[in-house]
Formats: C-alpha cells, structure tokens, sequence
C-alpha cells in the first residue's frame, strides 16, 4: 500500500515539474518575443538598401532574388511577430479602405509573383469600399493568402483577386488555377500543407482562421480541377 507520505512525496515531485515546465516555456516565449524583436532591424536595414539601390542603379536580377527572399522573410516574421503579441497587445479597429489596402499588398508581393511566373489581377466594382477593422489583422489575412496563392498557382496563370459588395457583406475573392484541394477545412489547421514540397511553417492559414473568428468574417473555400476560391465575408458594421 502507498502510504500518505509516499501520496506527498508524489504531490510535491508533480508540482515541481510542473514549475520546472512553466518555467521552461516562459523562458521559450521571452527567447522568442526577443528573436521576433531583433529580426525586425536587420529586415528593415535590408528592405531599404534594395529600395535605394534600384533608386539610384535601377532593377537588378540577382538582387531580385534578395528581395524576394527578404519579403517571404517579413512575412514569417509578421505572423510570428502577430501570435507572440497577440494575446498582449490591443488591436484597435479602424476604417480602412479594403480595395487601397489589398492593391497596396498586391504591389508588395509583385517581384514574388513575377519571379514565380504568374500574374496577380485587382478587380474590384467600386473605387473605394470601407470596412471597419485593425490594419494587422487584415493584413495577416491579405498576406497570407496572396503568398499562399503565389505559391501554389500554375505557372503563367492569373491569380484574381476581386473585391465587392452585397447588402451585408464586402467580399474578397482569390481565385487561382492551381491542383486540388485535398481537404478545404483542412488547409486553416495548424501545420497542415496541402504539398509538403513547397516551402512554409504551415501556421498562416490557421492564423488567418482565428483572426476571422475573432472578427466574424467568414470563410468559403471551394476547389476543383478548374480553380481554387477562397472567398472571406467582412460584415458591414461601420
């Protein structure tokens, strides 16, 4: 029989390794909050000596293929950056202008898709359409599917991204040429990739997936041999 003192002995020996694993993963969250914190910088000085050189000498091949590496970078280090922050830092709304802001992700991302040999088309009814939200957020959504659908578009296709309105709602569209979905709800869970060849952490769509529960936007994902579309619902509440 185990006696009270053994039932002890075991209470305190459960209770320090579960200090012992506390400590363990604060540890790993300050490691990476300031990892996270310290990329940032040499980014920034990268991104800005591309941009004075092709000011001053014009467009080079080689240094291309830098930036594009750097902007799939910056993208790694936002969705990180947002998921160590997120639980500490507010995220208040604005109004922003859905069709400036996506054009402006989509200027972004170009050398990506050109590099990648596909095109990215912005087409949207309306000149401006507003929706109430926290630019961050947004742009974890904008950003991760555009890389998302650079990644996976066939080459010398046409990936549509379009923007509008119905009574309820202001609707994003992507839609690509690219291989079948698998699994459409898989796709949003953490670590899933559709093609393990293909380069990523396999958290952005998941990221996505909770910044749209949080806002009440919803996801329609549809998939066949003729396209893939991933349609999000932003509900009109300014």
């Amino acid at each position: 029989d185990i006696s009270t003192g053994d039932y002890e002995e075991q209470a305190r020996e459960l209770e320090k390794q579960k200090q012992y694993s506390q400590q363990l993963l604060e540890a790993q969250k300050l490691f990476l909050r300031h990892a996270i914190h310290e990329t940032n910088t040499p980014l920034s000085i990268i991104m800005a000596n591309i941009e004075l050189f092709e000011l001053y000498y014009g467009k080079h091949p080689n240094l291309a293929n830098i930036e594009i590496a750097t902007k799939s970078i910056y993208n790694i280090y936002d969705d990180l950056s947002y998921l160590i922050r997120k639980d500490q830092v507010e995220y208040p709304k604005k109004i922003v202008d859905l069709v400036d802001f996506i054009r402006s992700r989509i200027d972004f991302f170009d050398v990506v898709a050109k590099r990648s040999n596909v095109k990215i088309e912005l087409l949207s009814g309306e000149e401006e359409i507003y929706i109430n939200i926290n630019e961050t957020k947004l742009q974890r959504i904008v950003d991760n599917n555009i890389s998302n659908a650079i990644k996976y578009t066939n080459t010398k296709e046409v990936i549509k991204v379009s923007i509008y309105e119905n009574d309820k709602d202001s609707i994003v569209e992507i839609i690509s040429l690219s291989s079948p979905i698998r699994d459409v709800k898989g796709v949003f869970e953490v670590y899933y990739r559709e093609n393990h060849a293909k380069d990523g952490l396999g958290i952005g769509l998941n990221l996505v997936k909770q910044i749209c529960a949080e806002e009440g936007i919803r996801i329609d994902v549809k998939s066949s041999k003729k396209q893939t579309k991933f349609c999000y619902y932003f509900p009109k509440d300014i």
